[in-house]
């Protein structure tokens, strides 16, 4: 397959490597990004070119980041980088206090919201310029924070921290999470999104948990006394999901985004008709020679902006992610009793698509933002492409070792 690293100099392709190198090599460019306060710069493009910056913060890319390193066990690192980005929320806390008081104007009034990209030395926000009320980025951290103080680490660690989430979720409340539009995963809108709706849900799930998602944990910790979350949130939630899906949105009947929703939120559990419709449409539409594309007829970076459709950029972390996504699956099939011959299935599907992943990385294993034409953009690697590469080589192993 040509890229334009193809001509590199000559040395052992990434796919002739060991496991253990292609996740130490991967993993290194990942932590080059890392910064001393535990955030994660998005690339290390700094727009020198014109385009927009990306040696900059986003919070949905640090939680993301955070992933690889909690799959290869480094929990201190994960905990630095989760309470970073509760710093962000506490120094904007009072955009959460006005939020409650009156829903944001999302057409007039953006300086309202919590912003999705922050400078990673100030923490200061750095422009008004598109969507930033991103109702995902609160269902992860949610989703996260609950489940790592499900295992003994104590992220939120005071008294006003706790204040601040729950603040966060009077918030949710006030914008009618279930039913308003946000601007979604890929910062466009403002529209209705399943993959918002189904990251709050999961993160509000998580922290009210009557079992949903306590069945992973060896040990019983109980944290909803800490920020109490009402059952009819869920139920709003869980009505406005499933009046949703299959479809992301009106606009789209599919998009990459909607793969959170098998990982890492799982809130379509023992669902598999419409976990396997998910990822069909994805896997069958979308698509493409490097990588997936975010949904038809993506205008970012697109050959040809005037005719999108067919012509969209090509996002490498989708194949990651969609190896994830068919991994998770097998795991929850067998727990069910699945047939063996759909097990290899998924297993085989996983398989296949971290190695077409391998096949258009750098030689030295940096996974660029995204394809245009055949050729890389700007952003070369992408932090939480590399992250989720990490947790895709990570997860195959392991699904390969439970079938064995």
């Amino acid at each position: 397959m040509e890229t334009a690293f193809s001509s590199s100099p000559p040395g052992p392709r990434f796919t002739d490597l060991s496991f253990e190198r292609q996740v130490e090599l991967a993993y290194g460019h990942l932590e080059q990004l890392r910064q001393l306060n535990g955030g994660y710069i998005a690339s290390p493009y700094s727009g020198e070119a014109g385009y927009d910056r990306y040696d900059v913060y986003w919070l949905r890319d640090i939680m993301y980041a955070t992933y690889a390193s909690e799959y290869l066990g480094l929990y201190d690192k994960v905990k630095q980088s989760y309470q970073l980005v509760l710093t962000v929320f506490e120094k904007f806390h009072h955009k959460l206090i006005r939020g409650i008081r009156k829903k944001p104007d999302l057409q007039r009034a953006k300086g309202a919201v919590v912003h999705a990209r922050v400078h990673p030395n100030t923490l200061e926000e750095i422009t008004d310029e598109w969507g930033h009320h991103q109702l995902d980025i609160f269902g992860l951290f949610l989703f996260k924070t609950g489940d790592l103080m499900k295992q003994g680490f104590r992220v939120i660690d005071s008294v006003e921290r706790v204040q601040v989430v729950k603040d966060m979720l009077s918030y949710l409340w006030t914008a009618r999470w279930s039913t308003e539009p946000d601007f979604g995963m890929w910062e466009e809108g403002p529209e209705l999104h399943s993959s918002s709706v189904g990251a709050v849900l999961a993160g509000l799930t998580m922290w009210h948990d009557h079992g949903f998602y306590d069945y992973k944990y060896r040990t019983r910790v109980d944290i909803s006394p800490i920020i109490p979350v009402s059952e009819r949130f869920l139920e709003d939630g869980a009505r406005s999901l499933a009046g949703l899906l299959p479809r992301e949105s009106e606009s789209r009947p599919f998009d990459l985004a909607q793969l959170s929703l098998l990982w890492p939120y799982n809130i379509l559990k023992d669902q598999f008709a419409l976990q396997e419709e998910i990822i069909d449409n994805v896997e069958k539409n979308l698509v493409r020679a490097h990588g997936v594309v975010r949904y038809p007829g993506d205008r970012y970076f697109s050959q040809k902006p005037e005719e999108p459709h067919g012509h969209e950029a090509e996002w490498p972390i989708g194949l990651a992610w969609l190896s994830i996504a068919y991994a998770k699956l097998m795991a929850q099939s067998m727990r069910v009793g699945a047939s063996q011959a759909t097990l290899e299935r998924y297993l085989e599907r996983a398989r296949h698509h971290l190695q077409h992943l391998e096949e258009i990385v750098t030689p030295d294993g940096r996974i660029p933002e995204l394809y245009t034409g055949g050729q890389p953009n700007h952003n070369v690697p992408l932090g939480w492409a590399q992250s989720l590469y990490v947790v895709a080589k990570l997860s195959l192993r392991e699904a390969d070792r439970q079938l064995r």
